[in-house]
């Protein structure tokens, strides 16, 4: 059995500080605990929180198939069948091969961003005295402002942006996708929202399940508050590394939020909008992702760096957010590149490849003019490790070989978080699925910005042809197709399938599921959505068993 850490557990123990005003817990402890009344005279206290949370991203769980974000992005990935697993060996990942999701990942996901959320919700206790300057002084001269002012304002932006990308994860991952819900989102409920550290309540622990409005309005309040504080704090400090979040990042955030939610009404037959401007979500989608791309800061990946970086530099220019991973933060083994690249020391070297589902290998090889097939092996007969993603994630420096003696054993490439080539995908989709007059236009306009850098030489003939094929539902497959390619291996395949009700064919290098055809938004295929936690219900009485059920 796993040593699954759920949400109270971590709630409670996670971050080693303790509420000293709740009777259930020590009030005097001995050894490293922190005390909360500690906690708020630490010197620059919001900083070292924020790294701490940042430092959750990449934490090493209790098994090699738990080590942050990336663990989470090959979770999905891999149910949705994007990515296959050909041989289990040492049994990492083959759950999810089998369509367990549901079961076996719940616990982890559901600890891991919930414990990002009590981490982030300390920085309103971290700002407490400062909260109304912090706020108030955005769209004063910068300058005038107290030192600790500029940080705490820096800081706390982050803080916002990490806990409203929690929730929007959350809700993509325990709840129906948009269309499949049994209610209108106002009255759907979904999961308990947590804002505040403090979470005794009549002497109970937890709270009960918010509705999905409610969650998003939490996120939306999060993100557009963090992108206003990142955006005007952001002018006098520097970004220490791309595992600091900017304003670009939570606009980014934010719009694949929107698009998630996508255009609803409520229980009485409204639009749902947001902000003062009572904006839709994808007009909201499309606004913020453009607006990252006409910023700049961010290139495309070009076509001649398509298959030399490894994806596994976080110096790359098109690279939003991402980890440095360093001796002192690797985890080894357990690892993205450790469980997906043959030219590393660990599963994927030793046998248990990651590869591309080789039916979408093919959907590429249909193109005719797309490069990014060079991103994986070809399974044609003869060709070892069929299929690996060995042009997209692999460390340069052993590239030339395979051999367990000579592969990299330093475990140093760095993990991405987030692409601007997740910017146009966005902008995209929100202007198809916004289908206002010229929209599809707009869809392609920025599909063909981002496949422009995508031809292999000599077929602008193909490609050409291809270009004039978007529109109808042909846009719609193209969306979906460079969803599933361009953002390969990056978290992004389950709910594109589920986001917009695509069914797939599996191809036939599945350990257990050849030539299976996939329906991940239907409500007949539970095992494409993960359900709350049954421990969840023995700490929190306001969950019960019968709140457990996706239809309550």
């Amino acid at each position: 059995m796993k040593n699954i850490k759920y949400i109270f557990a971590t709630i409670i123990l996670g971050t080693a500080i303790t509420s000293c005003g709740d009777s259930f817990l020590t009030q005097n402890p001995e050894g490293g605990t922190l005390l909360q009344e500690q906690f708020e005279k630490l010197p620059d206290n919001l900083n070292g929180l924020l790294l701490g949370t940042y430092a959750k991203l990449y934490e090493y769980g209790s098994d090699h198939d738990e080590f942050g974000q990336r663990s989470i992005d090959m979770y999905g990935d891999i149910q949705c069948g994007d990515m296959a697993l050909k041989k289990a060996n040492y049994g990492w990942f083959s759950a999810y091969e089998n369509g367990y999701f549901y079961s076996e990942a719940r616990g982890y996901i559901w600890s891991f961003y919930y414990g990002i959320i009590n981490l982030t919700n300390r920085g309103d206790i971290a700002v407490d005295e400062d909260y109304s300057t912090i706020i108030g002084s955005i769209g004063t001269p910068v300058e005038d402002l107290p030192a600790t002012i500029k940080l705490q304002g820096y800081c706390y932006g982050q803080l916002l942006a990490l806990r409203g990308w929690a929730y929007s994860n959350l809700l993509n991952y325990y709840c129906d996708p948009m269309d499949q819900l049994s209610n209108p989102i106002d009255l759907q409920k979904a999961i308990p929202l947590y804002t505040k550290v403090e979470i005794a309540k009549k002497d109970q622990l937890g709270e009960p399940r918010s509705t999905i409005m409610v969650i998003y309005d939490q996120i939306y309040k999060d993100l557009s508050d963090a992108i206003d504080l990142l955006d005007y704090y952001g002018q006098c400090n520097s970004r220490n590394s791309k595992l600091e979040i900017d304003a670009d990042v939570a606009r980014i955030m934010l719009a694949y939020a929107m698009l998630n939610l996508g255009d609803q009404v409520n229980s009485e037959g409204k639009d749902i909008t947001f902000g003062s401007d009572s904006i839709k979500p994808y007009d909201i989608a499309l606004k913020l992702a453009s607006e990252a791309i006409s910023h700049n800061k961010y290139p495309l990946l070009k076509k001649s760096e398509l298959c030399s970086t490894g994806f596994s530099d976080v110096s790359a220019k098109n690279w939003m957010w991402g980890e440095d991973v360093a001796v002192e933060t690797t985890t080894k083994l357990a690892s993205f590149f450790g469980q997906c690249d043959i030219h590393s020391y660990s599963y994927a070297a030793a046998g248990d490849t990651k590869a591309i589902d080789s039916k979408l290998y093919d959907d590429i090889a249909t193109m005719g003019w797309d490069a990014r097939i060079n991103w994986f092996r070809s399974g044609g007969k003869g060709v070892s490790f069929p299929y690996c993603p060995d042009g997209k994630f692999f460390n340069p420096g052993t590239k030339h070989t395979t051999s367990l003696r000579e592969v990299d054993r330093n475990w140093l490439c760095d993990n991405v978080y987030m692409r601007i080539e997740v910017a146009y995908l966005i902008a995209a989709e929100a202007a198809y699925r916004r289908g206002e007059a010229g929209d599809e236009a707009i869809a392609a306009s920025y599909l063909k910005q981002l496949c422009d850098e995508r031809v292999l030489d000599g077929k602008d003939a193909e490609y050409a042809a291809w270009l004039a094929t978007l529109s109808g539902n042909a846009l719609k497959d193209a969306i979906i197709y460079n969803w599933r390619v361009e953002m390969w291996g990056e978290g992004y395949g389950l709910q594109t399938l589920r986001r917009l009700s695509k069914q797939v064919e599996l191809g036939e290098n599945h350990l257990t599921r050849k030539k299976q055809t996939l329906d991940v938004a239907s409500k007949a295929y539970q095992q494409f959505q993960c359900e709350i936690p049954t421990s969840e219900s023995r700490y929190n009485p306001f969950i019960g068993t019968n709140e457990l059920t996706k239809d309550n």
